[in-house]
């Protein structure tokens, strides 16, 4: 393994960005293509500039830290990129022009949004949310999911969830 140039990030992260595999990342790199880096853990990673041509949306330098934090597992990063991702798919959704490069914006949206709400990101349970009502969710039932992740972000106190919440079920206003 090389000195890490910086930002790295992880196989599985260069996949979700690019649309392309981790087997394809891994290739690549065995063929010279990428070069082999790896953290002082033994985790391959992928420089970041490798993975920026293939990626829909632009980012900034300071999206890229937050993006490489997301990659290590920051809840909070997570939603932050999983946001920037999701305006792009409602955005290119609403244009009815999906990205053609990489993987789009809705799979790294999903991606990273899903992480965080694992960890109790209130924003990104909103966000899964409205993808799923604009039909960029992974499931065929995307209204079932949308009503389930604003009402978990309601429960978890975001407010604007609350509200769109409390416009579906008036009961719920009362509360």
């Amino acid at each position: 393994m090389s000195v890490l140039p910086a930002p790295c990030i992880s196989l599985n992260t260069a996949a979700v960005l690019s649309g392309r595999s981790v087997r394809t990342w891994q290739r690549r790199i065995e063929e010279g293509l990428v070069p082999r880096l790896g953290d002082e853990r033994g985790r391959a990673l992928v420089a970041w500039d490798a993975v920026r041509p293939a990626l829909a949306l632009r980012l900034d330098e300071a999206e890229v830290e937050l993006l490489v934090r997301a990659d290590q597992g920051d809840a909070r990063a997570q939603a932050e990129v999983g946001a920037l991702f999701a305006l792009a798919a409602l955005r290119d959704a609403k244009a009815a022009a999906p990205s053609n490069l990489g993987g789009g914006s809705a799979m790294p949206a999903l991606h990273f949004l899903t992480r965080a709400a694992e960890q109790g990101e209130a924003d990104a349970m909103h966000w899964l949310g409205l993808l799923h009502a604009a039909g960029l969710g992974e499931s065929g039932d995307g209204d079932a999911l949308a009503l389930m992740w604003v009402a978990r972000a309601a429960a978890h106190g975001h407010a604007i969830a609350a509200r769109q919440l409390a416009g579906l079920l008036p009961a719920a206003a009362a509360v």
